[in-house]
């Protein structure tokens, strides 16, 4: 009986041993695992964040946009230089840090009637830092007609909403559409002007934005 009762407790204290070792190395293997898994976790991030940093860190700088445009007319289209336009315009500013933008352009705009170059200031602001952008812009000034600068010239706004998507961490391509309208200078030097005072187009904008 005593010799029955000596191997119970060998045989019990050999099983708790053997538990004890496969638990430490179960501990020991899962915490080397875990600091894999963290190292793996650091380097990638190390790795996306380099990788997104230029985008994330776009800030002040030079800038140059260049657009194609076209404008459709609305509502009153029978005047001249009112039923549509195509053309292209590009300018040239800087971009400060909190997103804010201003520069100046020019360009060439083809109307049913005849042709206008534009000479305007370019206002916009960038929201967020994301790689994908959105934007407002406002670009207001001249649009001047050589052929008869008097009557065929117009000062016009274009408040527009769009977007920037990097193609580079410098390009970026600019989506934007808007409400372009044209004041006709004469309401300004004739108080008695009786004709259709401004036009109204709805025009949408693909360019290229360089910098930044």
């Amino acid at each position: 009986m005593k010799r029955l009762l000596s191997l119970a407790i060998l045989t019990l204290i050999t099983a708790s041993f053997a538990s004890a070792q496969v638990t430490e190395r179960c501990w020991h293997l899962d915490r080397v695992q875990f600091l894999d898994h963290k190292q793996d976790f650091w380097r990638s991030h190390k790795v996306f964040t380099t990788s997104s940093r230029p985008y994330a860190k776009m800030g002040g700088g030079l800038y140059n946009l260049t657009e194609v445009q076209y404008g459709l007319g609305l509502y009153i289209i029978e005047p001249p230089f009112a039923q549509y336009f195509a053309g292209a315009t590009t300018a040239f500013g800087y971009r400060f840090r909190g997103g804010f933008a201003i520069g100046g352009g020019t360009g060439y705009l083809k109307y049913n009637d005849g042709y206008t170059i534009p000479l305007f200031a370019d206002m916009r602001y960038f929201m967020g830092k994301q790689r994908v952008q959105f934007f407002f812009a406002m670009p207001a000034g001249f649009l001047m007609n050589f052929e008869n600068f008097r009557d065929n010239s117009r000062i016009f706004g274009n408040p527009s909403l769009g977007l920037i998507v990097p193609v580079s961490r410098s390009t970026h391509l600019s989506f934007s559409a808007g409400l372009f309208t044209q004041i006709d200078r004469e309401i300004f030097d004739d108080s008695s002007f009786d004709g259709p005072w401004h036009d109204s187009f709805i025009n949408l904008k693909l360019g290229l934005l360089f910098g930044m």
